[in-house]
C-alpha cells in the first residue's frame, strides 16, 4: 500500500522522501521517537490526496479560519510536551476502538496513521507552533486539534 521510493535507508536510519512529502522532515529529525518499522506504517498522503480528502472533510482553507459553526469543542485542556508520556493518555481515552486517524499539517499534507503509533509519538505530529495540525477520527466526525499547548476534542457539527 506505500508507494516504492518513499523510505530509503541511510547509514541504518529511516529516511522518507522529502521531495514526495515535504512534511517528512518531522520524521527524518534525529528526534523522531519513531522506529523504522513504525515509519513504515504510515501512509502518507501526497499533495493532490490530500487535499481532495481535505475538502470533503473542511470547509476551511485553513485551520485559523475554521467558523465556530463547524465543531462544538467537547473538551479543552493543555498539554505538556515535555511530559510526553503522561499527556498521550489524553489521545489514548479519545481513540478508544479506533485503528486510523487522518492527520493533516494543512490542507496539502496528510498521513494515515494508525492510532498506536500516533498515540506513542503524538508529540511528532503536533508542534507547539502549529496553526493547521487537525487529527481527524473516522466514522465518528470528531477531531482533535491544537493551538499552541491547547488541544481541543470536538464533534463536527456540519
Amino acid at each position: 500500500m506505500v508507494a516504492r521510493g518513499i523510505y530509503f535507508m541511510n547509514n541504518n536510519v529511516s529516511i522518507i522522501d522529502e521531495k514526495k512529502y515535504p512534511i517528512a522532515w518531522r520524521f527524518n529529525s534525529e528526534d523522531c521517537s519513531l522506529s523504522f518499522n513504525e515509519k513504515r506504517k504510515i501512509i502518507f498522503l501526497n499533495e493532490i490526496e490530500s487535499e481532495k480528502l481535505w475538502n470533503i472533510t473542511f470547509p476551511f482553507d485553513h485551520l485559523m479560519k475554521m467558523d465556530s459553526s463547524f465543531c462544538y469543542v467537547i473538551e479543552k485542556t493543555e498539554l505538556d510536551f515535555d511530559c510526553h508520556k503522561e499527556s498521550s493518555l489524553f489521545f489514548y481515552d479519545k481513540l478508544v476502538d479506533v485503528s486510523f486517524v487522518f492527520f493533516f499539517w494543512g490542507k496539502r499534507s496528510s498521513a494515515i496513521v494508525p492510532v498506536d503509533i500516533f498515540v506513542k509519538s503524538w508529540g511528532d505530529f503536533f508542534y507547539p507552533s502549529d496553526e493547521t495540525s487537525i487529527a481527524l477520527i473516522p466514522n465518528r466526525k470528531k477531531i482533535i486539534f491544537s493551538y499552541e499547548e491547547t488541544f481541543f476534542y470536538a464533534d463536527i457539527l456540519e
